[in-house]
């Protein structure tokens, strides 16, 4: 199997850059996805979420709860962040979630993913972190968003677009304009199908 992943943000109004930010890390055989939301929005925002991605490009082969603590540490000297992480291996079929604050997970899978995120601000003060396997199959649609969208939306309605206008649509439909919006979807296929 394979992930495709496509992503989609759109900045809070007002502002000119993104206090939300994605990073894509692919170590074979498996694929790293993690979204923060630093808090508020504006410059200071986006750079506790690029002070994560930057960590997590950096130590991606960390288990993600040592990652999202480390990364934390990272986060100490500025506002802080919600953020989430992703981790899944095409090889043996399993999904790994963890995450901080409030991000949100969707997914259409075969197997039910009840998981939540930890209590807390990745940078200030987390309660104790925990992380989620679930297997995933071809054809799964997994997808993390930040609460720049409103959560109550049915992904269903969306599953036959491409990864990347699938992330589109989401922020463009379900987006609050006074937040930064954030989307990151991974749709998992058999190795080989377009």
């Amino acid at each position: 199997m394979t992930v495709a992943i496509g992503t989609a943000c759109c900045v809070a109004a007002g502002e000119e850059i993104a206090g939300d930010e994605v990073v894509v890390v692919r170590q074979s055989p498996w694929v790293l996805i993690g979204l923060a939301d630093g808090l508020g929005h504006g410059p200071h925002a986006a750079q506790a979420a690029s002070a994560f991605c930057r960590y997590v490009e950096e130590h991606a082969s960390m288990p993600i709860e040592d990652l999202l603590t480390g990364a934390g540490e990272q986060l100490a000297s500025t506002r802080g962040a919600a953020a989430a992480l992703l981790r899944i291996d095409e090889s043996v079929g399993e999904l790994e979630f963890s995450g901080v604050g409030n991000i949100a997970m969707k997914a259409i899978t075969r197997t039910a993913m009840p998981s939540f995120c930890s209590a807390g601000i990745l940078g200030r003060r987390v309660r104790r972190l925990r992380s989620f396997r679930f297997p995933i199959s071809p054809g799964d649609v997994v997808l993390l968003h930040s609460d720049g969208i409103s959560s109550g939306f049915d992904l269903g309605a969306f599953r036959d677009l491409d990864p990347e206008e699938m992330a589109r649509r989401i922020v463009d439909v379900h987006k609050k304009s006074f937040d930064d919006a954030t989307c990151v979807v991974a749709v998992v296929r058999d190795r080989g199908a377009a």
